[in-house]
């Protein structure tokens, strides 16, 4: 496919072993999202380490994707803790590929995709009124990033492209900084450094670029009542499931994604059945 938006996914894989039913469910998501961006969007190319590439030629996925590009991280494990920076590759692949469109793994397109309109685009926006987002300026910073304290809104980016080259390059360079030498602040949720420095200072950097923050689905999601102030966006991103989903939420979803894999997708049940045997 050579027209349409360039999707990017971007991994290295993270140290930790989860139950059988997450695995299953995160491979077949994974599965689903090149899938649908291929048929509702474009090309998709995978930005991943050696063990990502490998895990995914074992399970017959890689030669879903458009092109692979291998992701060095010869010294950064000297840099960055994997579990802590689990999404640093985004912000390579955002200096790598400043014109194409990052893509979650867990996320998945339900219907047709055009970007329009200037400025960045984030798949929705969060309100930060939630403590998640609250006295960011208070984080342990030893780069010294300028943080916004408070931000009104964050953008998501389960799908991300930023207004411009200059911009990427920015958003880049100033989350790697903030998340060199794994800053971590007691008290503070875990995940929240690695989210400031993917999410808050893509919006916020866009905002000192004088560029609109964009919302695809046009979608707020509120930080403090966990709800959506808006209809859902269209299109499908199982974060939050993966996180703090339970036993019988995660058998129920992965039966629904394995369903759109074989219903919509044509995929045979047997062999998707064999592939998940080995995640």
């Amino acid at each position: 496919m050579a027209e349409g938006l360039r999707g990017v996914h971007a991994y290295w894989r993270v140290p930790g072993r989860r139950p059988r039913a997450y695995r299953q469910l995160a491979a077949a998501t994974w599965m689903l999202s090149v899938l649908s961006w291929r048929r509702h969007a474009g090309p998709v190319e995978l930005y991943a380490d050696a063990p990502t590439t490998d895990w995914l030629a074992g399970l017959g996925w890689l030669d879903l994707y458009d092109r692979t590009t291998p992701l060095d991280d010869t010294g950064l494990d000297h840099r960055y803790d994997r579990s802590a920076c689990f999404a640093l590759p985004k912000l390579l692949a955002l200096a790598r590929f400043p014109d194409a469109v990052l893509v979650d793994t867990d996320a998945y397109l339900l219907a047709p995709l055009r970007l329009t309109g200037p400025g960045s685009h984030f798949a929705h926006l969060e309100v930060g009124d939630g403590d998640f987002y609250a006295g960011l300026r208070g984080l342990c910073n030893p780069a010294g990033v300028d943080l916004p304290d408070a931000p009104g809104l964050v953008g998501n980016t389960a799908l991300f492209r930023a207004a411009d080259r200059a911009l990427a390059d920015r958003i880049s360079a100033t989350g790697l900084a903030f998340l060199d030498g794994n800053p971590a602040t007691p008290g503070r949720d875990p995940h929240l450094h690695m989210t400031v420095a993917e999410q808050v200072l893509a919006t916020d950097l866009t905002v000192r670029a004088g560029q609109p923050v964009t919302s695809i689905f046009a979608a707020r999601w509120s930080t403090r009542s966990l709800r959506w102030l808006s209809p859902p966006p269209a299109f499908g991103h199982l974060w939050n499931l993966k996180r703090g989903g339970g036993a019988e939420q995660i058998v129920e979803v992965f039966t629904m994604i394995r369903r759109i894999l074989v219903s919509d997708y044509g995929v045979a049940p047997g062999q998707l059945r064999v592939a998940l045997e080995q995640a």
